[in-house]
Order: C-alpha cells, then sequence, then structure tokens
C-alpha cells in the first residue's frame, strides 16, 4: 500500500493532487478561443431547433370541411306540362351541347303550328291582294288561293281544337278515376274504423277526407291490447287515404285549370282563322272593288298576328325536345317514359312509404313506393317534385367553408391540401377563387365559400365527397 503524506489546512487536497469526500478538485484550465467557438455554435442551433419546433407546434395548420362539387349543375325540365314521350339518357353519360336528351308529346303543339301558318300564308296574301286596287286575273286567282287557304286554315285550327279537347278528357278521366278511387278506398276504411272503433266520433263519407282520432283508453273500456293496436293501425291507414285523397283532387284541379288554357288558345286560333277566311270571302267578292287603307291596314294587323303566333307555336315545338345546355354528364335522371312532367319537374306519386308513421307497414328489405328524395335545390325543387335530368358540367373542384376569422389568411393561388375521407388519398390543389357572398348559420359564426382547383383529379373522386381542407 503506498504511503500518502497527510497535509493538513485547506489546501491539503492541492497538495496531494487527490481529492477526497467532501474536498475541493483542483481548478481546470481555461478554455481556449476555438473550443469556446464550437461551443457557443452548438448553444446557439440547439436555440433556434427549439424555437423552430415551437413554432410548428404553436402552428399548426387548420383544417376546414368541404365538398368536392362540380363548376356548374343543371336541373333540367320541360317548360311545359305533359308527358314525357322519350328519354335517352342515362346517369353517368357523357352529353354535349346541343345533344337531345327527351322529348314529350307535342301532337297538339305541331298541330296549332300548322294552323298558324296557314294563317300567316292567307294573310300575307291578302294584304298583296289589298295593296293592289285592280282585280287582274292573275289577282282573282290569287284571291281564290287565298280564300282556300283561308278555308284549310279554319279547318285545321277546328282540327287542332277537336283533337286537345280529346286529349284533355282522356287525361282528366284518368285523374278522375284516380280521385274516385281514393274516395273509394278512404270511404271503406273510414266505415271500418267507424263500425269498430269510434263509432262516437268517427267522420262519415259525406263530410270529406279528414284525419280520424285513435279511441282513448277511457272510450274502449275493456278493449283488449290487440284491439287497440288494430285501432290504431286502421286509424292510420284512414289518415293515409284521406292525405290521398287530398293530393289526388289537388292533381285533378291543376289539370282542369291546365287544360281549360289549353282549349281557349285553341278556340282563339279557330276564331282567328274563320275572321281571315271571312275577309278572303269578303276580298274575293268584292275583288274588283278598290280598298279602302283602313282595309289594309287591318290585313296587315292580322298578318303580324298571324307571325306572331307561328312564332309562339314553333317555340313551343322546340320546346317539346330536352336538349343539354353544355359537355357534361348526366348525374340523375329522375323520371321514366310516360311520366308527366313540366317546369316543376316529374309529378311523381311517392306512395305510402313517403305518408308519416307509415314506414312500419312496409315488408322487410321492400318498398312498392321509392318516396322522393329529400335534396331541394334547383328547378323544381320547391314543390317537392325531382328535376327530370341533371347535368353536371365543368371540372370537379372542392369547395370550402372558411370561417370568417379565417379570412384574412386566404388568398387566391396559395396551395392547400385536400384529403378525401372516403378513397383514403390527399392531392394538392391551389385557391381559384373567393365567393364574397357569405353563408350565416344561425347561431354559429360567418362563412364564406372559397373554390380550390384541384392538381389531379383522380377517378375515384366523386362529385359530393366529403373534403379535409388544409390552407397553407
Amino acid at each position: 500500500m503506498v504511503k500518502r503524506d497527510r497535509v493538513r489546512g485547506m489546501n491539503a487536497a492541492l497538495a496531494s493532487g487527490e481529492a477526497g469526500v467532501g474536498e475541493m478538485r483542483p481548478a481546470r484550465s481555461p478554455m481556449r478561443p476555438r473550443q469556446m467557438a464550437v461551443a457557443s455554435f452548438v448553444a446557439i442551433a440547439g436555440s433556434g431547433l427549439g424555437l423552430v419546433t415551437y413554432d410548428k407546434v404553436a402552428t399548426k395548420t387548420p383544417a376546414f370541411s368541404g365538398q368536392v362539387a362540380p363548376s356548374h349543375t343543371y336541373y333540367l325540365n320541360f317548360p311545359t306540362t305533359g308527358t314525357v314521350l322519350t328519354l335517352t339518357v342515362k346517369p353517368g353519360q357523357h352529353v354535349v351541347a346541343g345533344q337531345p336528351l327527351a322529348t314529350m308529346d307535342s301532337s297538339v303543339a305541331a298541330a296549332n303550328l300548322s294552323a298558324a301558318q296557314a294563317a300567316v300564308t292567307a294573310d300575307t296574301a291578302l294584304v298583296a291582294a289589298d295593296q293592289a286596287p285592280q282585280a287582274t286575273a292573275t289577282e282573282q286567282a290569287q284571291d281564290r288561293l287565298s280564300l282556300t287557304q283561308a278555308t284549310a286554315a279554319v279547318a285545321t285550327a277546328k282540327s287542332a281544337l277537336t283533337l286537345a279537347q280529346t286529349n284533355d278528357q282522356h287525361t282528366i278521366a284518368e285523374q278522375t278515376a284516380v280521385v274516385t278511387g281514393d274516395q273509394n278506398t278512404y270511404n271503406i276504411d273510414n266505415g271500418h274504423y267507424t263500425q269498430q272503433c269510434a263509432p262516437s266520433s268517427a267522420t262519415t263519407p259525406s263530410s270529406g277526407p279528414t284525419h280520424a282520432s285513435a279511441p282513448s283508453p277511457s272510450q274502449s273500456g275493456s278493449t283488449s291490447a290487440t284491439q287497440m293496436q288494430f285501432c290504431q293501425n286502421l286509424q292510420s291507414q284512414v289518415n293515409r287515404d284521406s292525405t290521398d285523397l287530398s293530393t289526388a283532387q289537388a292533381e285533378l284541379a291543376k289539370l282542369q285549370s291546365s287544360t281549360q288554357l289549353e282549349e281557349t288558345h285553341d278556340a282563339d286560333d279557330v276564331t282567328q282563322s274563320e275572321a281571315i277566311l271571312t275577309a278572303a270571302q269578303q276580298k274575293t267578292s268584292a275583288a274588283a272593288e278598290p280598298l279602302s287603307s283602313a282595309v289594309i291596314a287591318q290585313a296587315k294587323a292580322d298578318l303580324a298576328t298571324a307571325q306572331s303566333q307561328v312564332a309562339a307555336d314553333q317555340l313551343a315545338v322546340k320546346n317539346a325536345t330536352l336538349t343539354a345546355p353544355a359537355d357534361g354528364v348526366v348525374a340523375d335522371v329522375a323520371g321514366a317514359v310516360g311520366d308527366i312532367t313540366g317546369s316543376d319537374g316529374v309529378h311523381s306519386y311517392a306512395g305510402p312509404a313517403a305518408q308519416p308513421g307509415t314506414e312500419a307497414n312496409q315488408q322487410p328489405g321492400f318498398q312498392l313506393f321509392v318516396p322522393p328524395s329529400a335534396n331541394s335545390g334547383g328547378t323544381g325543387q320547391a314543390s317537392g317534385f325531382q328535376p327530370l335530368i341533371t347535368v353536371y358540367a365543368g371540372a370537379l373542384d372542392v369547395v370550402a367553408q372558411i370561417p370568417e376569422q379565417n379570412m384574412t389568411t386566404v388568398h387566391v393561388g396559395e396551395p392547400a391540401k385536400l384529403d378525401f375521407s372516403a378513397t383514403g388519398t390527399s392531392v394538392t390543389g391551389k385557391i381559384g377563387q373567393v365567393m364574397l357572398d357569405p353563408a350565416h348559420v344561425p347561431g354559429t359564426t360567418t362563412y364564406y365559400d372559397v373554390l380550390i382547383s384541384m392538381d389531379t383529379v383522380r377517378p375515384e373522386i366523386l362529385a359530393g365527397m366529403t373534403v379535409d381542407v388544409k390552407l397553407f
């Protein structure tokens, strides 16, 4: 064992070159300049990395909700009410601008156009003849031709009126049969309810459709639970019958109004054609007599009226064909050949499944009628009818809803990350447009729609998909 010299005093450890427990170690020599520079660099780099990390955590990119939408959506309906004659497209089909998509029955409009064109021909001849004071042999022949044409125009107009009356009678008769059937169904079900469930408070068929009231426990007395359930089901059926009857009656009233207007229009055409015929007859009988300026002016006025009617009837024939307004893809077809459709959409009957409280009466996995869609947008949605054809046009974009407090960071041209939860994929995009019309949500903040174009549109991305939007 090495012998150690013991040194007393405060510098004992320093003198021996060792430090024991509770003793001080010798002081280290000062750092060199190079070592000091390296240590300072490491300290500064560590501080900067910490600040960057804190900034990343503190300024995490917010996410906003969005939805995939086409550049434009067209809800296509016929401008007048009629029966769908052809339907040549289906959902998913690509169409080009001007392509015929559907047609409706235009037999009445075509007949009206023929009558109007005949009237124009007759009036043109009359004006030409009236402007010549002397009737030569050629003019007399022309007058006879005008008389023949005017006679034909009267016959055509009367034929159009007869055809319209026949079609209208058939349509009204069909709807009347529907009303009668609904009335009979209501009377039968209400009679059963009156006899078996509520003899003191049930309605009578003669008083019109009203909703029945379920018997209270005090009225039923010893009525069993099975009887009560039977009465409740019968009550629901009576209420559905009442609703069906009211709907059918409203549709009948609407058809009666529209057919009356159509027949009035055709009757006016007959009256006008007969007036032209009378003028042609008078012109022929007095061919050699000079005509006054008033007669010539009246003939020109009749010609202008006839020409205006031709333009209106040509538009009616044109409107019987529904065409694509732009290049795009068919998103939905709500009707079928034979359906009644008009400017408010397809007049489809939703059936009992659409009535409140009737879901329990449907068989599992089966419904006789499909309830109408709850989506209410575009032409004809206010009445509850669906548009006949829906067409998506233009590229797919993402519409994000940005709260007002975040709008100061939104600028056109800035990048965005788009995460699609349905497909599990992500794409990048750029802000293309900021909608200045705000969306006010009651009880919450104000939102603005921001249009984002996708750099890559993948096939699995479909209109209507939800998107998580992150702006940078």
